[in-house]
């Protein structure tokens, strides 16, 4: 019997080829991988990427900034590279890195220094603008005119200062009225009132729209107008109780005056009686201020109370013609000022022992006005100016005092504390009310000032000092290029 030979077949399994993350073939083949001689043991690099291959890091890349690496390139490709690197501060934490582990500077840095000092030349200082105080009052210091004024009222309620818009000025001295041409120099005296029958000056005012009347009020209630040119009386009237004349404004033919009794008085320049009269305040109205737009009128009293009025669409002036309820302040005052560029807001001043610069507005709907901005300043503001070519308001200065001493009842004169406000004139900007420029512009307190008629100059007046000083606090606005025009390059024959 024959046996056929058994044909054995060796079939190998197919098995499909993976990757093994330990398997030096596929990590480091020869086509992935050149090795050139100067490469170090092959044994050893192999062994040490198969053993971090087998050990998986984890990863502290971020999906937008990329994890940095122990050695950054091309910065630490040498040594050299390294230390200047290190040196001048292009690596350690100026890098942006996503998890890395946080490195300390560097232990010396000795350009530190020099690298701020170059970064602070290279900064631009910020311009100051030439229309403002910081350039004109701050540059200067020092007043430009100085007159004497024997006999100027002691009181600080009282207004014997005014600048008309013809450039002259009228100033009370004791029994006397005086003005100057501020462009002639020429001074004038204009009248000698009887201290019997009327009482001492003591608040004048220019009119706006009458350039040549001039309104002065005593201290016995009487309101005399006077035609400058002629030294004659135009109108003369006189309060029934024959309280003393506080505070004046005009509105175009409308004097406005506030008494001692409380009363707010309206006359007409053309009509030899009284108008009408307001008897809201219940103390002395020493601030009368119409806005600039003339729609409102702002008093203020001895009690700390300030009323508006409006007289918009024609409205007659009465007691219920109040906008909203009264603006309590913590002491009497005297300081108005309502803004040209903002005809809305309204600024007092308080002297002691409150010494604050609150700024309301009319626009608000409140039952019970409130300030929008309140500036403690502890010391007395005798009066306030908004500049009508930028936005900065100055305010004038008496006496200054210690705001942490507790007030005693008993004593009601302020523990005088020599400030840098102490009897100066100081600007502020708005709406930051940083403190643009300070000025001391008496060795007495600061009675009372007036805005000069183009809105650059302040004059100051002092009892104590018995003296009047001019000062340049701000300049007119750059004149825009002229535009040009077809017309300016051709003429027509």
């Amino acid at each position: 019997m024959e046996h056929k030979p058994l044909g054995i077949v060796c079939a190998t399994p197919v098995r499909k080829r993976t990757w093994v993350p330990a398997s030096v073939t596929n990590a480091y083949s020869t086509k992935r991988r050149r090795v050139t001689i100067t490469s170090a043991d092959l044994e050893g690099e192999l062994s040490t990427a198969s053993t971090s291959s087998s050990s998986r890091r984890e990863s502290f890349g971020d999906r937008f900034i990329a994890a940095r690496p122990e050695h950054a390139v091309p910065l630490n490709t040498t040594p050299r590279s390294r230390r200047m690197a290190n040196v001048f501060g292009l690596i350690e934490e100026r890098v942006m890195k996503y998890g890395d582990k946080s490195r300390k500077p560097s232990d010396v840095d000795q350009y530190a220094p020099l690298r701020a000092n170059f970064a602070q030349l290279l900064a631009q200082a910020a311009k100051t603008s030439s229309v403002s105080a910081a350039s004109n009052l701050g540059g200067r210091k020092q007043f430009l005119l100085a007159l004497d004024g024997p006999g100027i009222p002691p009181d600080p309620f009282a207004y014997p200062l005014t600048w008309s818009q013809r450039n002259v000025i009228a100033v009370a001295c004791g029994k006397d009225v005086y003005y100057q041409n501020l462009d002639t120099r020429a001074i004038v005296h204009l009248c000698e009132v009887n201290k019997l029958q009327y009482g001492r000056p003591r608040s004048v005012q220019w009119s706006v729209i009458s350039p040549t009347k001039l309104a002065l009020g005593t201290t016995l209630g009487a309101v005399q107008l006077w035609n400058v040119n002629t030294k004659e009386v135009l109108r003369s009237w006189k309060d029934e109780e024959m309280d003393s004349v506080g505070g004046m404004d005009w509105n175009d033919h409308l004097l406005s005056v506030g008494l001692d009794n409380g009363a707010v008085n309206f006359y007409d320049d053309r009509q030899p009686e009284l108008i009408n009269r307001l008897t809201m305040h219940q103390s002395k109205v020493h601030g009368v201020k119409w806005s600039s737009d003339r729609n409102f009128l702002a008093t203020g009293d001895q009690s700390g109370v300030v009323y508006v009025w409006d007289v918009r669409a024609g409205k007659t002036l009465t007691n219920n013609s109040r906008m909203g309820g009264r603006m309590q302040h913590n002491a009497p005052v005297k300081a108005l000022a309502w803004c040209p560029w903002q005809p809305d807001l309204l600024a007092t001043g308080s002297t002691f022992p409150d010494g604050k610069i609150r700024v309301f507005s009319v626009k608000s709907s409140s039952p019970i006005p409130q300030p929008r901005h309140v500036l403690p300043l502890h010391a007395s503001i005798t009066s306030l100016h908004w500049s009508p070519h930028c936005k900065e308001i100055l305010s004038t200065h008496g006496h200054a005092w210690d705001s942490n001493v507790p007030l005693d009842p008993s004593n009601l004169r302020p523990v005088q504390l020599k400030s840098p406000l102490t009897h100066s004139i100081t600007v502020h900007s708005y709406p930051s009310y940083r403190r643009t420029v300070s000025v001391t512009a008496h060795i007495g307190p600061v009675g009372h000032s007036c805005l000069s008629p183009d809105g650059t100059m302040v004059f100051t007046i002092c009892p104590v000092e018995e003296a009047m000083k001019m000062w340049k606090v701000w300049s007119l606005p750059p004149k825009p290029p002229k535009k040009e025009d077809m017309y300016d390059k051709f003429t027509i024959r």
